[in-house]
């Protein structure tokens, strides 16, 4: 019998057998579901942790909560990392080929400046389109593949280094709950341990979810039009238990530009349960400040550019996707920094104890490498990102410097921490965008290198404070990761190559490239004037976010000790939520959410139950989730069918 806190083994060849099954099926189900509907596959690898888990138990050999942690490592990977690599690597190949040589990229002049190490040139596009049966074995492929893989070795060591660094501090000096990584691990605990108690609560929750689901979503869909005619089914709950109800249209006749909207949704009220009060009311005050009263007072003085002029029939999202564009991104930028730098310079002795204390443990896995190495490790792959950048365009090593090792650093506190006290995180909007352009630089090819702000640590942090809560070896993780790195590389390429060789991408067998790429294509060569130009920077907009930021912070942490109420503001504000911007119906979701399970909930378990509010309430959160998400991979089966039927040769 191994000891309580025993590090035991995970990775072993059950937890490899799920990995190659993810690898090899759910993956490439992913991408073709995205193909066809531009939509995240729901539950992604959590249909391996709950298939593997069941089989296992089934068989009388269940599952360790080490190699269930293995698993739910693929679970964070697949719908990140993975997703770089899939939907932003190869699959971006692909809709780049399209969107560089299109009418919109020509009209507006972005076509001539696109490097041949971005995209092949336009002579080797038509040929592919024209000749090539696999599309990823052709030879032109190599010198774009060949950097991009360099570029994300060059990420995946930073990221591991910064993991560490941002684990020893906002996990094991500052102690930040994760609630989202937390729920998660404590639902993988459940499944490995096998606790009556907890296995009850997680599978009445399951079935809340899905019984929920199949009322406002699941049979509106199916009793649609969408299966029968073969469409694409867009998201939406439309029965009135679930809706989401706009109000701006109607105010804007006495309060024009004022936003406000209300949900219905009970999984964004769920949301609430996992965070105390004071962190979603101050993501509460976030969306309100800036899609109430803030788009309320740029109205009123007229400020909304020419080409966007304000109008009564401006729905919340109009309202929201405009002032950002036209205000906040800048604006958001201000308060970052200063959300990021002042607790550095405030409480130094934090982050000097925090380093200090990097490999110096005793026993067991200690807390990581030692911090001379981490540092070799994470610069050395920041220099070899700034030299790669550095060959294709000649762009100055001194300003990437500045940008790729700071700005990962800067990025990466201020993502752990949002990540910390918040259950969506946050990640600054267009700093890499901002550094070119300020940088003056002329030659356009800098737009399509690969410069990068590295910042996947925060969610290796969040693994590592996982493989804590189950026992697990951190080094096991870090193996996980190179295999599914390297292992999801080829299949995608593969799978995509295959794809190719069935109906040249876009086409008709896939909906999304179709329907969506034309106007994505509109929008990408747009942006990419914008950015040029620096339209969408505005230089006292940064300035008055980081004024605005620093005397929040400096009030709310010094005066009423709550050091992460600014972080929880701008997340509020600027973070997403199940997939859509945090707008002001889901802070208030969640807001409601958290008084009701804080102040009733928590209550009444301390009353009539033994169960602890924080056990429940991860449980509850993770199996109304996964209850909901299992109906929606029931549907996204259904679409699958629907559009795969003109594979069949008759």
């Amino acid at each position: 019998m191994s000891s309580e806190g025993e590090i035991r083994r995970g990775l072993t060849w059950r937890s490899l057998l799920a990995l190659i099954f993810s690898l090899a099926l759910i993956q490439p189900v992913m991408i073709y579901y995205y193909l066809i509907s531009a939509q995240w596959f729901p539950l992604q690898a959590w249909i391996v942790i709950l298939l593997w888990s069941e089989i296992a138990h089934f068989l009388g050999s269940p599952l360790t909560k080490q190699e269930l942690f293995i698993l739910l490592s693929f679970q964070w990977m697949a719908s990140y990392y993975a997703g770089i690599y899939s939907m932003g690597g190869a699959y971006d190949f692909l809709k780049n080929m399209y969107m560089a040589y299109s009418q919109p990229s020509y009209a507006l002049g972005v076509a001539q400046y696109v490097p041949s190490w971005w995209i092949p040139p336009e002579t080797e596009v038509l040929r592919i389109y024209r000749d090539v049966k696999f599309l990823y074995f052709d030879p032109v492929w190599f010198v774009p593949l060949g950097i991009t893989l360099l570029a994300m070795i060059f990420g995946f060591i930073a990221d591991v280094s910064m993991g560490y660094f941002t684990y020893s501090i906002y996990v094991k000096v500052e102690k930040l709950q994760f609630p989202m990584a937390r729920a998660s691990a404590e639902a993988v605990l459940t499944l490995g341990e096998r606790d009556p108690t907890q296995m009850r609560i997680l599978m009445l929750s399951i079935l809340f979810g899905a019984l929920y689901n199949l009322f406002v979503s699941f049979l509106p869909y199916l009793l649609g039009p969408y299966l029968s005619s073969g469409g694409i089914a867009i998201y939406a709950t439309i029965l009135p238990i679930a809706g989401t109800y706009d109000m701006t249209p109607v105010l804007a006749h006495f309060l024009p530009g004022f936003g406000f909207s209300f949900t219905l949704n009970l999984m964004y009220y769920m949301g609430g349960f996992l965070l105390p009060v004071e962190i979603c009311l101050a993501q509460f005050l976030g969306a309100f400040s800036c899609y109430s009263i803030g788009t309320y007072l740029i109205t009123r003085f007229n400020l909304w550019p020419t080409e966007s002029p304000y109008d009564l029939s401006w729905p919340m999202a109009t309202l929201v996707y405009r002032s950002q564009l036209y205000f906040y991104t800048s604006f958001t930028i201000g308060l970052a920094l200063a959300a990021a730098f002042l607790p550095i310079i405030i409480r130094p002795k934090t982050f000097i104890r925090a380093f200090s204390s990097i490999g110096k443990a005793k026993g067991g896995e200690g807390e990581g490498p030692p911090l001379n190495l981490l540092l070799l490790a994470f610069i050395g792959a920041c220099c070899g990102g700034m030299l790669l950048v550095h060959f294709l365009t000649g762009f100055p090593i001194w300003i990437l410097a500045l940008f790729m090792i700071g700005g990962s650093f800067f990025a990466s506190f201020l993502g752990a921490s949002a990540a910390g006290v918040t259950i969506t995180g946050f990640n600054v909007p267009m700093l890499r965008e901002l550094m070119i352009y300020s940088s003056g630089w002329a030659d356009k090819r800098i737009w399509f290198a690969p410069v990068n702000v590295y910042t996947g640590g925060p969610g290796i942090a969040q693994a590592f404070m996982q493989a804590d809560i189950l026992q697990a070896s951190k080094a096991e993780y870090i193996k996980t990761y190179i295999i599914v790195f390297f292992a999801g590389i080829i299949t995608t390429l593969l799978f995509l190559s295959y794809m190719w060789s069935l109906s040249p991408i876009p086409s008709g067998a896939y909906p999304a490239t179709i329907i969506f790429w034309p106007v994505d294509a509109m929008n990408w060569a747009r942006w990419q004037v914008w950015l040029w130009t620096g339209y969408l920077f505005r230089r006292e907009l940064i300035l008055g976010g980081f004024a605005a930021g620093s005397v929040i912070y400096l009030l709310t942490s010094l005066v009423f000790h709550s050091p992460y109420f600014l972080v929880a503001f701008i997340t509020g504000a600027f973070g997403t939520y199940m997939g859509y911007s945090m707008q002001l119906e889901s802070t208030m979701a969640m807001l409601i959410g958290s008084i009701i399970g804080n102040k009733v909930i928590s209550r009444i378990l301390s009353k009539r139950t033994n169960i602890s509010y924080g056990v429940f309430v991860n449980r509850f959160y993770m199996g109304g989730g996964l209850g909901w998400s299992l109906m929606e991979s029931i549907r996204a089966l259904l679409i699958l069918v629907s559009r795969s039927m003109w594979i069949l040769p008759y």
